[in-house]
């Protein structure tokens, strides 16, 4: 019973810091929707299945959160569209647009229902408002204007963060790293950064032009961060901790050199600190 307790505990708390970042990313993108060329109508809410989880934890995934084969929301942004439309965490949906999701097949670990899930919900926002088809009702969602790209926390090690075009994932172990949300958003926004600007986009193969790219992303991210109304003046603490740390996977070239990225990042941070009221 103990190691069921346990479990249950860490599956709730993976769901708690799951909205989290859901909530961070949704302010990042929203914020920032009049800087990005690319732009999407955002769920504002979260999903989860079945497959998602590791066979040994389903029986109590099922047990804590009624999750059965349907897709099932899991966070919900609080001011987001879907949160004035009613849709509510434990929320099962059945159809979207009048489709059949599809459904939880048991087997190896996956995130392709989920990710199937996910496509479908994003179809249908393109022409918004999406019709959502819950098991105990129908909402009608517009989704919110924001950035486009999906943010998701991936569990465990190493410390790491990832872009890969349309992606963002921060690791579990970054995640813990972030000592408040200031810091999670520089993390999360920096990543946005290389999927949402040319100067930032990563370049393969190249060691000055990736970078190059790195410290666009430093820049891109503590003006993101600010239009989000979150504290910059918490970035270069945080890039100084971090560059003490020796276990980080892209300490390999392709990242410029601590010393000159925390100085760049921080004549940024003091530009915005000190520009007039109401400056941009």
């Amino acid at each position: 019973m103990l190691t069921l307790l346990v479990l249950a505990g860490m599956l709730d708390g993976l769901r708690q810091a799951d909205a989290r970042v859901a909530a961070i990313a949704w302010r990042l993108q929203t914020a920032n929707v009049a800087t990005c060329r690319d732009v999407a109508s955002l769920p504002g809410f979260s999903i989860e299945t079945l497959d998602q989880y590791a066979v040994a934890e389903r029986a109590e995934a099922t047990a804590a959160f009624a999750l059965y084969d349907l897709p099932q929301v899991s966070a919900v942004v609080p001011d987001s569209a879907a949160a004035k439309a009613g849709l509510a965490v434990g929320d099962e949906i059945a159809k979207i647009d009048d489709v059949p999701v599809p459904r939880a097949k048991g087997g190896a670990p996956s995130y392709d229902t989920t990710a199937a899930a996910e496509a479908a919900i994003a179809a249908a926002l393109t022409h918004s408002p999406a019709k959502l088809t819950l098991t105990s009702r129908t909402i009608y969602l517009p989704g919110d204007l924001g950035c486009a790209s999906q943010v998701q926390l991936v569990p465990g090690a190493p410390l790491d963060a990832s872009a890969d075009g349309h992606y963002v994932q921060i690791s579990g172990a970054m995640y813990q790293f972030a000592d408040d949300d200031a810091e999670l958003a520089f993390i999360v926004a920096h990543e946005l950064a290389h999927n949402l600007f040319p100067e930032a986009k990563r370049v393969a193969g190249s060691g000055k032009g990736q970078r190059a790219a790195e410290l666009a992303a430093d820049r891109r991210a503590i003006a993101m961060i600010d239009r989000a109304g979150y504290d910059v003046s918490k970035v270069v603490p945080f890039l100084r901790r971090l560059s003490r740390k020796r276990a980080l996977s892209w300490l390999d070239g392709s990242h410029p050199a601590w010393t000159p990225r925390i100085v760049a990042a921080a004549a940024v941070v003091q530009m915005l600190v000190e520009r007039p009221a109401g400056g941009q």
